[in-house]
C-alpha cells in the first residue's frame, strides 16, 4: 500500500466534506497514516496560569504563552498551531478548588470550527477527547474564586479520517504491537488472607484498561478487595471487590478505568504489574490484567455531537510518550462511507 502524506490544510478554509466515500491514500477499507514526531506532551503549553474567578472570564491568542504565539520559541511557527499532523488532544490543570467548566473554542486538521468543554477538578489534570490542530479562545465560566488554569496538550493524536479499527503500528519505522494481552496473575491463600502484592512481568509495554478474576478456592470471612498495581502504584479507577463467600469458578471483572491517559497505568515492556488486595478473608483466585500497547478511541458517530464527546475521525495514544524525536505511524480501518466523519461541535 502506499503512502501519501497530505500537508495542504489551509486554516482559514474548511475542507470538511460530509459523507465522503473515496479518497486517493485509502486502499479498500484501509488508510496507513503518518504521525510525523509531535513534541512532548506540556500542560500549560497555550495558557499558563490564565485566571479563573468567580466570574466568568476569557483568553485568546493575546494571552498565548509564548510556547504557542508563533515566535522563536515556541511549537509551531503559526501562532495558535499544535505541531501534531492531525491535531492533539488538549489537557487542562486547574488549582486549589477549581471547579469551572472551560469552553475551548478552536479547528481541526480539516479547517472545521470546533469546541470542546473540560471541567475543573482542583489540581488534577484533566484530559480532553478532541484534536484540536488550531485553538482559538477558552472561555472559564463562573466557578470557586481566585483559581488559575493552565491549558495545554498531551500524548493523545488525532486521525484523518474516521477510524473503525487499528491493524498496525510502528515507532521509529519499527513495528509494534497494537492487540491487547492478557496478563494472567496467580494468588495463592497465603498472599490472599496476607494482602500480598503479587507481581509479574509484562510481555509489552502499554496501558493497563482492564483485570478480572477468576475464584479458585471459596471465598470465606471476609470480602476481599483488589487493584492493579504497575510495581507498586495503583491503577486509578480499577478496583473490584471478591465476595466473603464468592464461589470456585465465579469473577468479577472492571473495565472502568479513569486513566485513560497513561498517569498510573503505563507499563514499559517487561515492567511489573499485578494484583494487590487488603487480605480481607480467606481464599484464592486466579486474575487476568488487560494490557493495550496502543489506547484507540473510534471515531464517534453520535448523531448529535456535544462538547464532550469524543472526536468525530478517532484518537490514539501512542505507546511511548511524544518528545519531538520518536515518529510514529498507524495503520487502520475506517468508515469508507463517511471518511471525515460527521461534523464537529462548534456550539
Amino acid at each position: 500500500m502506499a503512502k501519501v502524506n497530505a500537508d495542504n490544510y489551509p486554516r482559514s478554509i474548511s475542507q470538511y466534506v460530509p459523507n465522503m466515500e473515496y479518497a486517493s491514500d485509502v486502499i479498500g477499507d484501509e488508510h496507513i497514516c503518518y504521525l510525523g514526531s509531535p513534541a512532548a506532551a506540556d500542560s500549560d503549553g497555550i495558557w499558563d496560569g490564565v485566571s479563573a474567578t468567580n466570574s466568568a472570564t476569557s483568553f485568546d491568542s493575546s494571552d498565548y504563552k509564548n510556547t504557542f504565539d508563533g515566535s522563536s520559541t515556541s511549537l509551531t511557527t503559526t501562532s495558535g498551531m499544535l505541531d501534531a499532523k492531525y491535531g492533539r488532544c488538549l489537557t487542562a490543570t486547574g488549582s486549589s478548588g477549581s471547579d469551572h467548566v472551560m469552553t475551548i473554542s478552536g479547528r481541526d486538521y480539516l479547517g472545521q470550527k470546533m469546541q470542546e468543554n473540560i471541567t475543573l477538578s482542583g489540581t488534577v489534570i484533566q484530559y480532553g477527547n478532541k484534536a484540536f490542530k488550531y485553538v482559538d479562545s477558552v472561555a472559564i465560566a463562573t466557578g470557586a474564586a481566585s483559581d488559575t488554569v493552565d491549558i495545554g496538550w498531551g500524548n493523545r493524536l488525532g486521525l484523518p479520517y474516521k477510524a473503525e479499527s487499528v491493524t498496525g503500528y510502528s515507532e521509529d519505522d519499527v513495528n509494534m504491537p497494537h492487540q491487547s494481552v492478557e496478563v494472567g496473575v496467580e494468588v495463592d491463600a497465603v498472599r490472599y488472607a496476607a494482602g500480598t502484592d503479587v507481581v509479574v512481568p509484562s510481555p509489552v509495554a502499554g496501558q493497563i484498561t482492564g483485570f478480572r478474576s477468576i475464584q479458585t478456592t471459596v471465598g470465606n470471612s471476609a470480602v476481599n478487595n483488589n487493584t492493579v498495581v504497575v510495581g507498586s502504584t495503583n491503577v486509578l479507577g480499577l478496583a473490584i471487590q471478591l465476595a466473603d463467600d464468592q464461589a470456585v469458578g465465579s469473577g468479577v471483572s472492571d473495565e472502568a478505568t479513569t486513566d485513560d491517559d497513561q498517569v498510573t497505568s503505563t507499563v514499559a515492556k517487561y515492567g511489573a504489574i499485578g494484583i494487590s488486595s487488603d487480605g480481607g478473608g480467606t481464599g484464592a483466585a486466579n486474575y487476568l490484567i488487560t494490557v493495550e500497547p496502543v489506547t484507540f478511541v473510534a471515531g464517534d458517530d453520535t448523531a448529535t455531537q456535544t462538547a464532550t464527546t469524543e472526536d468525530t475521525r478517532g484518537t490514539i495514544l501512542t505507546t511511548s510518550a511524544c518528545n519531538g524525536s520518536i515518529s510514529y505511524e498507524c495503520r487502520f480501518k475506517v468508515d469508507t462511507s463517511d471518511l471525515h466523519g460527521i461534523e464537529q461541535f462548534n456550539g
